[in-house]
């Protein structure tokens, strides 16, 4: 791709983030993302995946629990989400296609932290937590249930290899497909953006990698241009991520 300059009279800036794996060995090499088209086409493939190969012939009781078990990292708005939309997956699909393996399916959602959604208010992180944890799945023609979501808190990750969690206080997760939903960094272009306009690398101890604009989406130190989305932050009223 030839790269040019074009000129402008305003410019928007919308190009959202990237992924923060804080350093984390092996996060990139083995983890599922949640950011592009490309992500969630992968996710879908690797979900299926999971179900197949457990499905194999020969595999004990441990392999098949092993192949099905499905760790979200990171329990804000992203992992949240994400697992609601796995247990009605799972609820709603799986039963028609795998019921015999229904058993084995297991949810973690992994966080480093003592809350869920911790960028909301109290009443509503309970709320997840309740909602996450009184999410029961049928499993055989007995109407026999079990919890289908295990939440893990204060359990940060330490390493993520091809097929196992390792987490800092010592346990070691076996997972079958994992995703990483622990947080968002700048794209280039936005740490490019706050290194030209002085007024943005005065703020940056909050800003942390963001724009900051007023209340009408303005960036600090630039009138021409505007930014909206997870690469801003509008000054002295910080919005959770989306």
């Amino acid at each position: 791709i030839n790269e040019f300059e074009l000129k402008y009279d305003k410019l928007l800036v919308s190009v959202g983030a990237t992924v923060n794996t804080f350093g984390v060995p092996g996060v990139k090499e083995n983890c599922n993302f949640l950011k592009q088209i490309d992500d969630a086409a992968k996710l879908r493939k690797g979900v299926g995946n999971c179900f197949e190969r457990a499905n194999y012939p020969g595999l004990s009781e441990e392999q098949k629990e092993a192949a099905l078990t499905f760790a979200v990292i990171g329990a804000g708005p992203t992992g949240v989400e994400f697992c609601g939309e796995l247990c009605d997956f799972i609820e709603q699909d799986v039963p028609r296609y795998y019921p015999h393996l229904l058993k084995y399916v297991r949810v973690k959602l992994i966080e480093a932290s003592d809350k869920v959604l911790m960028a909301f208010d109290d009443e509503l992180q309970k709320k997840a937590l309740q909602t996450l944890s009184s999410r029961y799945l049928t499993i055989d023609e007995s109407r026999a249930s079990k919890p289908m979501v295990e939440v893990m808190l204060q359990a940060g990750v330490k390493e993520v290899t091809s097929n196992e969690i390792k987490l800092s206080d010592g346990q070691v997760v076996p997972y079958g497909l994992s995703v990483w939903a622990a947080g968002n960094g700048p794209l280039p272009l936005v740490l490019d953006m706050i290194k030209s306009i002085p007024e943005q690398s005065e703020v940056q101890d909050v800003a942390r990698g963001r724009l900051v604009v007023d209340p009408w989406l303005r960036v600090k130190g630039s009138p021409n241009i505007w930014a909206f989305g997870d690469c801003s932050m509008v000054e002295g009223c910080p919005y959770p991520a989306t």
